[in-house]
C-alpha cells in the first residue's frame, strides 16, 4: 500500500508573512503636558530640560535607575542589560550607570491602583552612599489589567469588557516628572516578545527621557518620521525581522549630539528621587503627579520630607495632578517680598502652579499666619486669595470660619462669615457637607466661639457614632439652601462652633443642633406650601 505523505501548505506560510507585516507595536508617549493648549510651551522646554540631567556629566555625574515592577511583569536580564547598553552609550556619566531591580509588588496590592499611584508608593531613590548625588531615572513595569485607572476606552461607547481587553501603550512622561511606566500586557509573549520586541519598546522609552525627539521634522507625539529609527511611533514586527529599527537614525544621534552642546541646567536637580527645579523666591519639587512649592529658604530634607509624605499616601486608582504650597515664616515677615512671588507664580512656566498657584498659595499663608495668631493677616490673605479669584470656594470657607470663630472679637464678623460661607456652599451647589458646617457655625452668635454647649444642645443630643457624623451631616444638611432658614432657631447652632475640630460628646451636641435646624426648616418649607 502507497502511503500518501499529506501535501505540505503554502498558505500557512503566506499567512504567517501577512500577519508579521501588519503587526506593530505603538508608543503612547504625551507631548509633554500643556503643549496643546498652552501658547507658552517653549518656555516650559526652555526651563524644563531633566534629559540634560541624563546626558551631561555635571550636575550629576553618575546615573541610577530604579526598576519597580509588578509581580508577573519582572523584566528579565537580558532586557535590563539592552538598557544599560543604550544609557551607556548615549549619557556621558564618568562615575557610571546603575540599573538596579528595587520591589516587586504584589498582585493584590496592585489591584485597582494606578501606575502613577503605585509609582508614588514604591519609587525609593538611590541609595545612600558617600559619592556625588546621582541623576535618577525611575521605569515601572506594571499589568494595566490590574489598574482600573489605566484601562480607559478609546470610544466613549465602548463597554467596561471592550476597554478592559484594550493594553495601554507603553510611554515614558517629561512633565511633572520623567518616569517610564511599561505596560507588560501590551506585549505578548508570542509573537513580540519572542522577537524582542518588547526590549525595542523600551529602549524606544529610554531615548524619549534623553529627549527625543524634538526637532521640528519630528512627527508627531515626539517620534522620529523614518520608519527604520527606534523612535519611530510603530516598531513593525517586520522590521525587527529584517534588522531595523535597532538604532537611532543620524538625525536622532546628531539631536542627541546636539544636546552635549547645551549648558548644564543651572535651576534643575535631582534630590534622592525627587526631581527641584529653583526660581527665585522660591523651589518646586515633583514626583509622579505631586508638585510641591517652597516659597523662601530650602533645605535638602524638604525633599525627604516630601517625599516620605507621598509615599504615606493611601495609594487609589486617582491620577489627578495635585499641587501643594509651604511658606517659610520668614517669607510672611516682608509683604513686598511677598507680593512679588505671588507675581511670579503668575508666570510660573507649569500650567498648574501658574493658574492655581497665587490663591493656593495665599491660602497657605493664610493657614500659616492663622497658626502663628496673626488673624487679622489672615483675612488679608484670604481677601486677595478671593479677588485673584471669585469661583475660590476654599477661600470663602476659610474666611467664614475665621470670621466666625477667631478668638480674636476685633476680627470676628458675623455678618461676613454668613456672606462667605453662604458663597461657598452656592460654589459647591450645597454638596460639601464641611462648607455647610462653617455656614452653621457663622450662623451662631461670635461671641461665644469659646463657650461650651448650651443645656438646649444637650436636651436636643442624641447618641450618635462617629463614624456616622458625616454620612448624617451630609444627608440632612442639603435641606439647607436658604440662607434665611438659619434665621429660624440660631440659638439651636450656639454649640457649633466649639464642636468644629473637636470630638466626642461636643461633636455629637453639634450634629444633634444642625438636625434640628434642619427639622425646623422642613416644618418651615412646609407651612410656605399650604399657606
Amino acid at each position: 500500500m502507497r502511503v500518501l505523505a499529506p501535501s505540505r501548505s503554502r498558505f500557512l506560510p503566506s499567512a504567517i508573512l501577512i500577519v508579521s507585516c501588519l503587526i506593530l507595536a505603538g508608543c503612547s508617549t504625551p507631548n509633554p503636558r500643556l503643549s496643546q493648549v498652552d501658547p507658552g510651551i517653549a518656555q516650559v522646554l526652555e526651563l524644563w530640560k531633566p534629559h540634560l540631567l541624563y546626558l551631561l556629566p555635571s550636575p550629576h555625574s553618575r546615573l541610577y535607575v530604579e526598576v519597580d515592577a509588578v509581580e508577573g511583569c519582572v523584566p528579565n536580564q537580558a532586557a535590563l542589560q539592552k538598557l544599560r547598553d543604550f544609557l551607556s552609550k548615549y549619557c556621558n556619566k564618568p562615575d557610571g550607570i546603575e540599573i538596579v531591580r528595587s520591589d516587586v509588588i504584589p498582585i493584590e496590592t496592585a489591584r485597582g491602583i494606578s501606575e502613577k499611584a503605585l509609582a508614588r508608593k514604591y519609587v525609593n531613590g538611590p541609595a545612600k552612599t558617600t559619592g556625588s548625588p546621582p541623576a535618577f531615572m525611575y521605569v515601572l513595569f506594571y499589568n494595566d489589567a490590574l489598574c482600573k485607572a489605566s484601562v480607559k476606552a478609546e470610544h466613549s461607547r465602548a463597554s467596561a469588557a471592550q476597554s478592559s481587553r484594550r493594553a495601554a501603550k507603553p510611554y515614558a512622561e517629561v512633565l511633572p516628572y520623567p518616569a517610564i511606566y511599561f505596560n507588560t500586557r501590551y506585549f505578548p509573549w508570542f509573537p513580540w516578545r519572542f522577537c524582542g520586541m518588547d526590549k525595542k519598546g523600551l529602549l524606544h522609552e529610554a531615548g524619549h527621557m534623553l529627549g527625543l525627539v524634538t526637532r521640528s521634522t519630528s512627527a508627531p507625539g515626539r517620534h522620529c518620521p523614518d520608519r527604520a529609527c527606534l523612535m519611530n511611533a510603530d516598531i513593525h514586527l517586520r522590521r525587527v525581522l529584517l534588522g531595523q529599527q535597532k538604532e537611532l537614525c543620524l538625525q536622532c544621534a546628531a539631536e542627541l549630539a546636539q544636546s552635549f552642546t547645551q549648558p548644564s541646567p543651572s535651576n534643575l536637580r535631582f534630590v534622592d528621587s525627587v526631581v527641584v527645579r529653583s526660581e527665585a523666591g522660591y523651589n518646586v519639587l515633583s514626583l509622579p503627579d505631586r508638585l510641591c512649592v517652597i516659597v523662601g529658604d530650602f533645605a535638602e530634607r524638604d525633599c525627604q520630607d516630601f517625599g516620605a509624605h507621598i509615599r504615606a499616601e493611601t495609594p487609589d486608582a486617582n491620577q489627578r495632578l495635585r499641587v501643594d504650597y509651604l511658606a517659610n515664616d520668614e517669607v510672611l515677615k516682608e509683604p513686598v517680598k511677598l507680593s512679588e512671588i505671588i507675581n511670579r507664580l503668575k508666570d510660573d512656566p507649569f500650567d498648574l502652579v501658574r493658574r492655581g498657584g497665587p490663591r493656593v498659595f495665599l491660602r497657605a499663608c493664610a493657614d500659616r499666619y492663622g497658626a502663628l495668631g496673626q488673624y487679622t493677616n489672615a483675612v488679608d490673605m484670604l481677601h486677595r486669595a478671593i479677588l485673584l479669584d471669585s469661583s475660590d470656594d476654599s477661600s470663602y470657607n476659610q474666611l467664614a470660619w475665621i470670621r466666625a470663630t477667631c478668638s480674636d472679637a476685633s476680627v470676628r464678623n458675623g455678618k461676613e462669615a454668613v456672606a462667605a460661607a453662604s458663597k461657598a456652599c452656592e460654589l459647591t451647589e450645597w454638596k460639601d457637607w464641611e462648607f455647610i458646617d462653617t455656614l452653621a457655625a457663622a450662623c451662631a452668635k461670635p461671641a461665644i466661639s469659646n463657650a461650651p454647649s448650651n443645656s438646649k444642645n444637650k436636651h436636643c443630643a442624641r447618641a450618635i457614632q462617629p463614624s456616622q457624623n458625616r454620612r448624617r451631616c451630609e444627608s440632612d444638611c442639603r435641606s439647607m439652601k436658604c440662607r434665611s432658614l438659619f434665621a429660624i432657631n440660631r440659638t439651636s447652632l450656639e454649640g457649633a462652633i466649639a464642636a468644629r475640630g473637636s470630638t466626642g460628646k461636643a461633636r455629637t451636641e453639634a450634629f444633634a443642633s444642625t438636625r434640628v435646624v434642619c427639622f425646623l426648616a422642613s416644618l418651615n418649607r412646609l407651612l410656605v406650601a399650604v399657606r
